[in-house]
């Protein structure tokens, strides 16, 4: 049974235990270039770091999905920084956890966070289709728009504000 909660510094070890085997193939593509393989290292090195910065900011939360049997399988950092259209940071899942209603749980969980009335957005590689239709699925829509300044460009997605009643999809 997968449930989810407020992260702790407990946490870190198994996420970033984790992370590079859920990172690694969806952030490769056969296309990339010697930049573009050196960042998508980089991002995978600063996960822990990434995780442990949410816990100490009153703008930010992170999300941990775990396993009865087997601790955390998944994160998500959830920030307020812009309080008019909150970010979905980072959502990760252990690759064998897939399928299996992490990630749906850990979305739940982020935009209970979130709360109503507001839009939010997340930036998603543009080659992730697996990515695209989890967050499409969960009312994300693509803007067209490229977000961040990433050697592989990442797709600006925004879900509308909600008033409350379809907060769970």
């Amino acid at each position: 049974m997968i449930t989810v909660g407020t992260g702790t510094s407990d946490d870190l070890g198994a996420i970033e235990g984790f992370a590079e085997a859920a990172m690694g193939p969806a952030f490769d593509h056969p296309d990339l270039d010697s930049a573009q393989r050196a960042e998508n290292v980089r991002i995978v090195g600063m996960t822990r770091q990434a995780c442990a910065g949410a816990l100490d900011r009153d703008d930010a939360t992170l999300l941990v999905a775990r396993d009865e049997a087997t601790g955390p399988v998944g994160f998500a950092i959830v920030l307020r920084t812009d309080p008019a259209m909150p970010e979905i940071d980072w959502l990760i899942v252990n690759p064998s956890f897939h399928g299996r209603g992490a990630a749906d749980a850990l979305m739940r969980e982020a935009l209970e966070w979130i709360g109503p009335g507001v839009p939010v957005k997340l930036g998603v590689i543009h080659y992730n289709a697996r990515a695209i239709a989890f967050y499409e699925k969960h009312g994300f829509r693509d803007t067209g728009r490229i977000v961040g300044r990433h050697a592989i460009p990442r797709r600006l997605m925004i879900r509308p504000a909600e008033d409350g009643s379809r907060l769970h999809n």
